[in-house]
């Protein structure tokens, strides 16, 4: 709430106390309970917080009524009524909390901190004007008598008032947290008050840092346990699994733990899960508006909208005007792709409160994901500009100024948004692969694509995250499609573990073509599954296939039944679960064609765009969902068993003084052991015995065609043998299966420019192009197998491309692209070309003559025979005037 008078009187408070200054005495509560620091009300103490963080709440409030009596009717410590409100509302019994608010508030009728409770407790019971009151009551006893409120527990109080008020959170900081800290630094509460407000505004490592100095002072403290497990979300799912562990071990129904499950069964589409995993949460608080609204969200997912309505009704129970419902709602709709629906929660829940920052920068990421960038773009200045310390957008708003530099390429409905020295240089490619992709996948899938499709390609990783999640990480991630808008990585970005970028911009485009036809309604496993087996039919050697990794997960059960195949892409346990997710994914596919035909598959999807869940759509046009899993893992099974079915798969133990003749002795007693031949290889190379080397290769690829890693170990033996052809020969298997090697490509390119075969150079060199565009090398044999062919087209294109690169041969790249340029009748341009070749080499006189040739061109007049170079040329400068002149003449 933004309000002059609010401003001026935080203004006054921040006057009126200065420094906070703790030499004087603390309050008389304080000093009450320091003084029983030592009798056996701390015992009971001790025993209160165990049953809190147990959840026992029940007992909780008995005990808590019995210290509060002891403590006498003239008590003025409010810990206890405190704690009672807090499990009432823990349970959901607002009413019962109401009450004990109202006789709290009589004998503790100058409590700031019991005002901040009651405001929560007083609109769970309808009564916004009185929650609105007990606000107001703290500006006014606080401003009135600040010295009562000097104690910790006060200044973490009125420091939380102030952040609920949205003052400056550095101020905040400094005025009320930091002096806390620096001096009870042992105090627990100061750390959770600065690792609440962190994670408030996604600092989410000085959050994970606090909370862990909280649970070093309290190990058993549960709340502070939730925290660090959310603080760990985004970055480590083990340390999560961990504490999720840890409190469930204490309390097994603790709800925002149970919530956090809750959260993840939804996005692997475990929805029965979910809703067993709600229930325990209502058995502990049947009116908690965030399980209501869980609940209404999964019924959305399953279609079922009556359910929704009934659901959302009950989130709004007590609280009418509660804004956290339906953005709840919404971000969970967002996080299944479902951004159109989650927009139109998220601008529910701003009706009810128009600055309730989460739904309204939740809001800018759902409408930037549309497409819809004007909106998102302002909401997110406006949730900058009302929260600066807010990391999500402040790296949003930082983003769009990167933004704003790039270069805007649009053809055939497509918008593509590059780095302005990337787009002159591969901007063209990307544009004819979308449009190839778009003709071959739309009518493939029978997708009529709402336009423009928007394509924004980062050459720092970092920003690519941002845009993507919001914040920087997402390392493992290439590209991301939201539908109309696909955000990927450029090869710049990918540092020196490089995929083809086309691959990726194919795989990508797919999830536009089903994602639209579908509306957004698809399982992740099905929209990753088409992604990866349509990259396998557009090229033998993109997507994911099965080798002997993949091979031995499924022989070792970790294949996921079909009906829980979402959940394996949900902080798998390793980057090779995720890669297998993937191929598991692809072969379900395979799968789902081979035995129902492309016509079901689509079936299927159309089915998915009308809200049916996809086990009834499965079942309407393939199969049910129990026959599919047992039918899959058969068929995953038979081809896991078909691959390399004559080798030996023991496993060899480590020997690292082993030569290569004791593993082939090895080999003769274990034939077809993969590993032990494997040994003996590379024990081979390493002795530079080439040819046994060799022997060892081949006897692998005859019992595994399928062994990447044999190929490059082959040829190399081959080339150092004096083998050329049969280098050449395995490496054009190899390139074969493989898109990712610059290393292979570069090797077939020398080995055809060699032989002088141009149209292999051609096609090698625009795979490589599709690998790092970035590298001049594919853009010089390209160059030369256009000059040899006669392909002024291609010769001026990858020329070009090459002239940007600042190359070192600068003078003849200008002049060979002039003369392509000269070729075509472009003469305008073949003159910029090689006057630029001239600046670079002024005595070029090669360049000199094309330069009269081209100006003879232009006005229509043969060259004059006049002396091209002066004889004698003494000085640059001179250097430079010939040219200058020849720059001036008509």
């Amino acid at each position: 709430m933004h309000t002059r008078g609010f401003q001026i009187w935080f203004g006054v408070w921040i006057v009126a106390c200065g420094i906070f200054s703790f030499a004087s005495t603390v309050s008389t509560g304080q000093s009450i309970v320091d003084s029983l620091s030592s009798a056996p009300v701390e015992s009971e103490s001790e025993q209160a917080e165990r049953l809190y963080n147990e959840g026992q709440y029940s007992a909780v409030i008995e005990l808590a009524k019995e210290i509060d009596g002891k403590l006498g009717r003239y008590s003025v410590e409010e810990k206890w009524a405190i704690r009672i409100i807090q499990c009432q509302l823990n349970v959901g019994d607002y009413e019962s909390a109401s009450e004990s608010l109202d006789a709290s508030l009589i004998r503790f009728k100058n409590s700031i901190r019991l005002r901040r409770i009651g405001s929560e407790v007083r609109r769970f019971v309808g009564d916004d004007d009185g929650s609105t009151d007990l606000l107001s009551e703290i500006e006014t006893l606080a401003s009135g008598n600040s010295w009562r409120y000097k104690d910790p527990a006060n200044q973490l109080a009125l420091g939380r008032y102030f952040l609920g008020r949205k003052a400056d959170a550095k101020e905040v900081l400094d005025l009320f947290y930091y002096p806390v800290r620096k001096r009870y630094p042992s105090n627990p509460e100061v750390l959770r008050a600065i690792a609440d407000l962190a994670f408030s505004k996604q600092d989410y490592a000085l959050a994970a840092e606090n909370y862990s100095k909280v649970l070093e002072l309290v190990p058993g403290d549960t709340d502070a346990m939730v925290g660090l497990a959310k603080s760990f979300l985004p970055s480590d799912s083990e340390k999560v699994n961990e504490l999720v562990n840890r409190v469930l071990a204490i309390d097994p129904s603790n709800v925002e733990i149970l919530l956090l499950l809750v959260d993840q069964q939804v996005s692997s589409e475990s929805y029965d899960e979910a809703i067993e995993t709600l229930e325990k949460v209502q058995k502990v608080n049947p009116k908690l508006p965030k399980a209501w609204a869980y609940r209404a969200a999964i019924a959305h997912l399953q279609n079922l909208p009556q359910q929704e309505g009934e659901f959302r009704e009950r989130a709004f129970a007590g609280w009418l005007g509660n804004p956290e419902v339906d953005h709840l709602i919404g971000r969970e709709l967002s996080e299944k792709y479902r951004f159109a629906e989650g927009e139109k929660y998220q601008r529910r829940a701003l009706v009810y409160d128009e600055n309730f920052l989460p739904a309204k920068i939740q809001l800018a990421h759902d409408l930037l994901r549309l497409g819809q960038e004007l909106e998102g773009w302002k909401l997110a200045d406006e949730v900058f500009n009302e929260d600066q310390y807010s990391v999500v957008a402040y790296n949003l708003v930082t983003l769009r100024d990167e933004l704003a530099k790039f270069k805007t390429l649009e053809r055939g409905g497509f918008v593509v948004r590059m780095g302005a020295e990337e787009a002159e240089i591969y901007g063209d490619r990307v544009l004819e692969l979308l449009v190839r992709a778009k003709a071959d996948l739309c009518t493939k899938y029978d997708s009529d694509l709402e336009t423009p499709i928007f394509v924004e390609i980062f050459p720092r990783q970092q920003d690519f995250a941002i845009r993507t999640f919001g914040l920087p990480g997402g390392s493992g991630f290439l590209g991301v499609c939201f539908g109309r808008v696909i955000t990927m990585n450029s090869p710049a970005a990918q540092g020196v573990n490089l995929t083809s970028w086309e691959s990726v911009l194919w795989h990508e485009f797919c999830h536009v073509v089903t994602l639209q036809k579908t509306k957004n309604k698809m399982p992740r496993w099905l929209s990753e599954g088409i992604s990866v087996h349509e990259e396998k039919v557009a090229d033998s050697a993109w997507g994911e296939t099965m080798g002997t990794v993949f091979r031995e997960m499924v022989l070792s059960e970790s294949l996921t039944p079909v009906s829980e195949l979402s959940g394996a892409f949900l902080r798998p346990p390793s980057p090779v679960h995720l890669q297998f997710a993937y191929y598991e994914s692809s072969l379900v596919v395979e799968y789902l064609i081979q035995e129902f035909g492309m016509a079901g598959l689509k079936n299927v999807l159309e089915e998915l765009a009308l809200g049916t869940p996809i086990n009834d759509a499965l079942r309407r046009h393939c199969a049910p969902i129990e026959f599919i899993d047992k039918s899959f893992a058969k068929f995953a099974l038979e081809k896991a068993e078909a691959f390399a079915p004559t080798a030996n798969w023991d496993d060899v133990k480590s020997a690292p003084d082993a030569t290569a003749d004791d593993w082939k002795q090895w080999n003769q007693e274990h034939p077809n052991n993969l590993a032990g031949l494997n040994q003996e290889a590379r024990r081979a190379i390493e002795e530079e015995r080439w040819g046994p080397a060799r022997d060892s290769l081949l006897k692998i690829l005859e019992i595994c065609p399928e062994m990447k890693s044999a190929y490059p170990l082959l040829a190399q033996c081959q080339r150092k043998l004096g083998n050329p052809a049969e280098e050449l020969k395995i490496l054009e298997q190899y390139a074969l299966m493989e898109a990712d090697s610059v290393e292979l490509l570069l090797r077939l390119l020398e080995i055809y420019s060699a032989d002088s075969r141009w149209g292999k150079v051609k096609s090698v060199a625009r795979k490589m192009l599709g690998l790092n565009p970035l590298l001049p090398s594919p853009y010089r044999f390209l160059a030369m197998a256009a000059e040899q062919t006669q392909d002024d087209r291609a010769t001026v294109e990858s020329l070009t491309a090459l002239a940007r690169m600042d190359p070192l041969d600068a003078a003849d790249v200008h002049y060979r692209l002039a003369s392509a340029l000269f070729r075509q009748q472009a003469m305008a341009e073949a003159k910029e070309q090689v006057i630029r070749s001239l600046e670079h080499a002024p005595r070029y006189r090669a360049a000199y003559e094309l330069l009269l040739k081209i100006v003879a061109a232009q006005t229509e007049e043969a060259p004059p025979p006049v002396e091209l170079v002066p004889k004698v040329i003494e000085t640059d400068a001179v250097e430079v005037d010939a040219v200058e002149t020849i720059k001036e003449s008509p």
